[in-house]
């Protein structure tokens, strides 16, 4: 018959919790941008990728191009992370940005994501259709 009233306290509470959990995603997002896109020591480029939650699943999405489905590894390691691996077809190289970039071409993507809390490895399905790959993965 009578509902209890949040207090201030409470209502301050959650919305604390709220911005908390939108600065670690802000946060990771940055960090994302700030990596390099490339690894010339390696001879890798990172894919550009997206990283979506689903509720009890990962989606990620990651765009290789000139890359052939037979070449693609991805897989779980630990409890938390995904890699993606891949074979180019044809090397990359860029001839305008400098010394370093102009000696290397780049034969594979690599890109590896943490995510916030632990995944089911055996959950794992992949899809990958005109350059895009599409990775599912469950929440453990």
């Amino acid at each position: 018959m009578f509902r209890r009233r949040r207090t201030l306290f409470e209502s301050f509470s959650e919305l604390i919790d709220e911005l908390r959990e939108e600065v670690e995603r802000l946060s990771s997002f940055l960090e994302d941008l700030e990596a390099p896109m490339w690894d010339a020591t390696e001879c890798c480029l990172t894919p550009l990728s997206s990283v979506r939650d689903l509720g009890d699943e990962y989606e990620v999405t990651a765009d290789l191009p000139l890359v052939d489905q037979g070449t693609i590894n991805v897989y779980v390691e630990g409890n938390d992370t995904l890699k993606i691996e891949a074979e180019i077809r044809e090397k990359v190289r860029f001839e305008r940005w400098g010394t370093i970039q102009r000696a290397t071409e780049f034969k594979r993507y690599r890109k590896v994501i943490r995510f916030p809390e632990p995944v089911d490895p055996t959950s794992l399905r992949i899809s990958f259709k005109q350059g895009i790959l599409v990775a599912r993965v469950r929440k453990a």
